[in-house]
């Protein structure tokens, strides 16, 4: 009988890749081989419907990417997070979510994976009958939230100095709306529904400030230089799948039901406001991206310039 050894250095690797198996991460993935496992990181709402789909109808595998998980996290954020760490291969998130990461990793967005003028709504008390009559905003700090809350301010020529900005989770807005602690929100859905179920109403959208939101899907420099063909694949599983949604919304609600238990109602009522849609990045996508970024550095959540041109990779997706 043979007997192998294992050094206290290799014993050590072995045991915390075990132990974060055991806690259900996955350990740091390098850039892989054509065919070897890809994993997405996506938030747990319906704006990642087209990624649902496209696992739950195995389109990833009709298209040439045959061994595709997606991995749901609690946003978009905590995605993108797993994208820095080298513990997914893709994350998909919005526009602010990646800028702020963008000196933790080189993250190259290949193509818009969704878009709403609507998807994120100005909600208010009841006794706030006009967005000028708001003294306290509930913000999601440097996000879509926040940039929003920002245009409305700027749009609607309000007096910042006489506004106050109480940052919270998304979860929580509802509850400090509904006390009074707050008088409006501008967040994404469910929160706005959840905010009129609890006595709130909605104001306006984000398209009412000039604001189209997106998600990107994106992978880090490193990857994408071994992968360029796989990744092409999983955007165009990504187009199939965005067009059933378009066409048969309940039969995309089923697909998020089946992975993330999302039930079916809450799904077709978001998905009324919003276009799952796979497509290159415009000018327009540009100079939205360079304001968000400008906007970012004036709130110090990033400490230099962002020339986003330099970022975005048009023409990758050639749909």
């Amino acid at each position: 009988m043979t007997h192998s050894t294992v050094s206290p250095q290799r014993r050590k690797l072995l045991l915390g890749a075990a132990s974060m198996l055991a806690a259900g991460a996955a350990p740091a993935l390098p850039a892989l081989a054509q065919g070897a496992p890809v994993t997405i990181g996506v938030g747990a709402d319906p704006v990642f419907t087209a990624f649902f789909v496209a696992a739950n109808e195995k389109l990833f595998a009709k298209h040439g990417a045959p061994n595709v998980t997606v991995q749901s996290y609690t946003d978009g954020g905590e995605a993108l997070n797993a994208l820095v760490a080298n513990q997914v291969n893709l994350g998909c998130a919005g526009e602010p979510t990646h800028i702020v990461r963008l000196s933790r990793a080189e993250l190259r967005p290949l193509a818009v994976t969704y878009q709403s003028k609507t998807y994120l709504k100005l909600v208010a008390r009841k006794e706030i009958t006009s967005a000028d009559k708001i003294r306290k905003f509930g913000i999601v700090a440097g996000s879509v939230s926040e940039y929003v809350t920002g245009l409305t301010i700027k749009q609607l020529k309000l007096d910042a100095s006489k506004i106050e900005m109480v940052r919270s989770g998304p979860p929580e807005l509802p509850a400090l709306l509904a006390r009074g602690d707050i008088d409006a929100y501008f967040v994404w859905e469910p929160w706005p529904t959840l905010g009129v179920q609890q006595g709130g109403h909605v104001l306006m959208t984000c398209g009412d400030v000039g604001y189209t939101s997106t998600l990107w899907l994106s992978a880090t420099a490193g990857w994408l230089a071994a992968n360029k063909e796989v990744a092409g694949n999983i955007l165009k599983a990504l187009a199939e799948a965005a067009e059933i949604t378009r066409k048969d919304p309940p039969r995309a609600a089923q697909s998020v039901q089946a992975v993330t238990r999302i039930p079916v109602p809450q799904t077709l009522n978001s998905l009324k406001d919003m276009e799952p849609v796979v497509r290159d990045f415009t000018d327009t996508d540009l100079k939205t991206a360079n304001a968000i970024g400008d906007f970012l550095l004036s709130k110090q959540a990033i400490k230099a310039p962002v020339d986003m041109s330099k970022v975005l990779q048009r023409g990758f997706y050639k749909g």
